[in-house]
């Protein structure tokens, strides 16, 4: 389906609204025959003069609150995902994001991490050392 040179097919111009932007590529290959460099270069050129395609969050280091639910329940490899659909950043980027926020600490709000105590080992030790001399 050939298009004209200034104008991007409507599917093309989706996938960049969305910020993605090698499916823009792929999908401006498939539509005009065009060659892997061609279309990338058309691609970044529409990038620079019409709306940008990724957006990200407005202000550093704030989610958006369905990332932020799903990091809250466990589940960072949705929220990584939410927030690469809601902001167009790329895998490694959203990744880093979620990591970096407070939200994805692997401890519920107000729990502390507990620390390994080996004295219920020595104790269990004693125990066996009692037991041994004991039944000897």
């Amino acid at each position: 389906m050939p298009t004209s040179k200034d104008q991007l097919p409507p599917q093309v111009q989706a996938a960049l609204r969305a910020g993605r932007a090698i499916e823009a590529i792929k999908l401006l290959r498939e539509a005009t025959g065009l060659g892997l460099k061609e279309a990338k270069d058309r691609i970044d050129a529409e990038g620079q003069h019409g709306s940008p395609a990724v957006q990200y969050p407005q202000m550093p280091g704030t989610l958006p609150v369905q990332v932020v639910e799903a990091m809250r329940a466990g589940n960072k490899i949705e929220a990584i995902r939410l927030l690469r659909e809601q902001t167009g950043m790329g895998l490694k980027e959203a990744k880093e994001a979620v990591e970096a926020s407070p939200a994805a600490s692997k401890y519920s709000p107000g729990e502390v991490p507990r620390r390994f105590r080996l004295s219920w080992l020595v104790a269990v030790g004693l125990a066996l050392l009692a037991l041994y001399f004991f039944l000897r």
